[in-house]
């Protein structure tokens, strides 16, 4: 009996590794198209593992290099200089038709609009760090560089966090804790739901922090709100309609920049495992936010880089 159990486990695993060998020889012979037809289903089945929030940190990072390979997660690098060493926002910050107060900080830098009032973008950039971070600050403090002087009392009762939009874990553990501190001027919040605040959002903000900065190393961030035209609000501040974030890397072996945009609707979402349902074009969150990204670079590089949407998220 013991025979025919081991016999039977030989023949399933020599099945498998026959039908692994003629799978990757029919993808080999795939052009892009076919390639990633068959890479979408194998990604759904990674994902299921390394996005259920159990599973070890070492098999996710695994799991992050083994979709990295894939056609599908790698997408089209574009031909660019390297950003600027140092520099908070890769290619330039976001050009605006309204007038924003620029604010520069330790860390990261933010778009501000006095008149409405609140940030329309906050930049940041991560880089491989320790992991240690300083203890959080107790409080948020009013930007006193700012003519709307927003105080974090406005959000007393609110129903709404005030929510980081450069985050204080990536600042505090790329920058330290005089950065970290600049995240907590009232000058880089903006109304979230809390599920949404402490979930799904905090979770792209630790994806960033932690998986892409072991995956790519440096990453630049640029990450703001949607308003609507006419947007609901508690006293004088306004509550989002949506937020969103434009990350890029720059692939040395390409020569080349390449990016991944989200956005992400202003719901109670505490978890979701298929972070690719909120992948945009950054031309998308352009006409969203009437902002224009990556400004440094030419019109024509602007034009690859943003008009094509990631087929899946890093």
């Amino acid at each position: 009996m013991t025979r025919r159990i081991f016999r039977l486990i030989g023949w399933l695993a020599l099945t498998a590794v026959i039908l692994a060998a003629a799978l990757a020889a029919t993808y080999g012979l795939l052009d892009r198209p076919g390639k990633k037809a068959i890479e979408g289903p194998a990604l759904d089945l990674v994902d299921r593992v390394r996005e259920d929030g159990e599973t070890p940190r070492r098999v996710v990072g695994w799991l992050d290099r083994v979709a990295d390979a894939t056609l599908s997660v790698q997408g089209e690098v574009v031909p660019a200089p390297p950003p600027a060493p140092g520099s908070v926002c890769a290619y330039g910050e976001p050009l605006d038709r309204v007038g924003l107060q620029r604010l520069s900080n330790r860390g990261h830098s933010v778009g501000y609009d006095n008149a409405l009032p609140g940030p329309r973008w906050a930049a940041y950039r991560v880089f491989p760090h320790s992991g240690q971070s300083p203890p959080r600050p107790s409080s948020f403090r009013t930007d006193r560089r700012t003519s709307a002087l927003v105080r974090t009392d406005e959000y007393t009762r609110s129903g709404y966090d005030r929510g980081h939009m450069a985050p204080n874990y990536a600042v505090a553990v790329c920058h330290g804790v005089d950065a970290q501190n600049e995240t907590f001027l009232m000058s880089n919040v903006a109304p979230q739901l809390h599920a949404l605040n402490a979930g799904l959002w905090k979770d792209l903000e630790q994806r960033i922090a932690q998986r892409y900065v072991e995956r790519y190393g440096e990453v630049w961030v640029v990450v703001g709100p949607v308003y609507g035209a006419a947007p609901t609000r508690f006293g004088r501040i306004p509550v989002p309609e949506a937020f969103w974030a434009v990350i890029a890397e720059y692939d040395e072996a390409g020569r080349g920049v390449r990016a991944v945009a989200y956005l992400v609707p202003h719901e109670e979402k505490w978890r979701d495992r298929e972070l690719t349902r909120y992948v945009v074009s950054v031309d998308r969150l352009e006409e969203l936010t009437g902002l224009d990204f990556f400004p440094a670079l030419s019109a024509e590089t602007q034009s690859l880089l943003e008009s094509r949407r990631a087929d899946r998220a890093w």
